[in-house]
């Protein structure tokens, strides 16, 4: 299986072996780097399929196969209920190509479907600590002029969805990067670092630790959402602690914290203004 951003794959000119299966996955089933990576598989003999959030949309059309995630509108670009269903309904079609395939799976598949159908409570969990979430962005997301977002593993993929919506809702250009790289390249600037640390134990969870010491060797703001001993993280400014769950599960809950923490450090941000918008005495 390979994986390519959409807007890209055409340009590399990819060599396509015919009978193959291309998925694409999209909220609105329009974007046109999208479309036309789809029509390039579809011409070079692909089978395409599609996880999309709009059943009516062009790509879902076009598709030979379809999978509607049912996810609502989107009132935001890209809605965080998209991702979410995006990644639930990637989980569940890998394990019904699995058994298309008559292939057995990995030996936790069993936990980890029940994880899927536990994670609902779990996710409610963090929802519950919206309230310290928020008293950490009012804290940090002010007076911090640059940010980042690091993780390794599933957690990169955390760190690169928060990044997005981080982004749009505070209007700044924030950087994604992979835990152990981010020593390497602007620690200089003082940042705010949201640090992915789930599903992490033994060995892997003591070097994000060394990480984040390092961080704070060089003055960075660091703030670790994790699921194991908080104590392993002395030298994070702050902790986030989410429920245990599945561990190839747990980066969707990092996800879910830092949403929330966008959410909350946009109104803080913009609190800042309210000396200028009061009228004249």
């Amino acid at each position: 299986v390979d994986i390519d951003v959409a807007s890209e794959f055409r340009y590399r000119e990819p060599v396509l072996e015919e009978g193959g299966l291309a998925l694409f996955i999209s909220q609105s089933g329009e974007t046109a780097d999208t479309l036309a990576a789809l029509r390039h598989c579809k011409a070079n003999g692909q089978t395409i399929a599609v996880v999309v959030n709009v059943p009516t949309s062009s790509m879902a059309r076009e598709a030979d196969l379809l999978l509607p995630t049912h996810a609502g509108p989107e009132i935001g670009v890209a809605s965080t209920k998209a991702f979410y269903a995006q990644v639930v309904a990637g989980f569940l079609l890998a394990a019904a190509l699995a058994d298309a395939a008559g292939a057995p799976g990995s030996d936790d598949r069993a936990a980890l479907l029940r994880g899927l159908r536990g994670l609902p409570a779990a996710m409610t969990e963090v929802l519950g600590l919206r309230e310290h979430i928020g008293v950490l962005a009012d804290r940090y997301a002010p007076g911090r002029r640059h940010w980042a977002v690091v993780g390794s593993g599933a957690n990169l993929i955390a760190a690169r969805e928060i990044r997005i919506k981080l982004s749009e809702l505070c209007y700044k250009s924030i950087s994604a990067d992979a835990t152990e790289d981010k020593k390497h390249i602007d620690l200089s600037a003082e940042p705010l670092i949201l640090v992915c640390a789930v599903g992490l134990v033994g060995s892997t969870a003591d070097d994000v630790a060394k990480e984040v010491a390092i961080y704070r060797a060089h003055k960075a703001a660091t703030v670790v959402v994790t699921d194991s001993d908080s104590g392993r993280y002395t030298e994070a400014l702050d902790i986030v602690t989410v429920p245990r769950i599945h561990p190839r599960l747990a980066f969707i809950l990092a996800t879910m914290v830092g949403h929330l923490f966008g959410y909350e450090a946009a109104p803080s941000i913009d609190s800042q203004a309210g000396p200028l918008r009061a009228p004249p005495a």
